[in-house]
């Protein structure tokens, strides 16, 4: 966290709020894409912290169902052109740091 000396020295925290925000709306525009049982799945999983097992379950599916829908979730955000640059640009951020 910068101190008073940085702002002072011409620090601007604007850059990565506007960063954080624009990596917030192509992943917010991704998900909008899925279909609606992938983003279930997806969500129980990835945010809720649920095996597929259990958030299939949660969704009354076989755990096979959830397993193809995690799968495919996965497979759609990886391909989706916007998330795939995003991802691009990350990479490159953390590898010259």
């Amino acid at each position: 966290m910068p101190d008073v000396t940085s702002l002072a020295n011409g620090w601007d925290p604007w850059p990565a709020v506007d960063a954080r925000v624009d990596t917030q709306a192509v992943l917010l525009t991704a998900l909008a894409k899925l279909k609606p049982e992938e983003r279930e799945v997806l969500t129980l999983v990835a945010w809720e912290d649920l095996t597929v097992a259990d958030a299939a379950r949660v969704l009354g599916m076989p755990a096979g169902t959830g397993r193809r829908l995690l799968h495919q979730a996965r497979m759609a955000l990886r391909n989706a052109p916007e998330v795939a640059a995003l991802l691009t640009e990350l990479n490159s951020v953390k590898e010259s740091q």
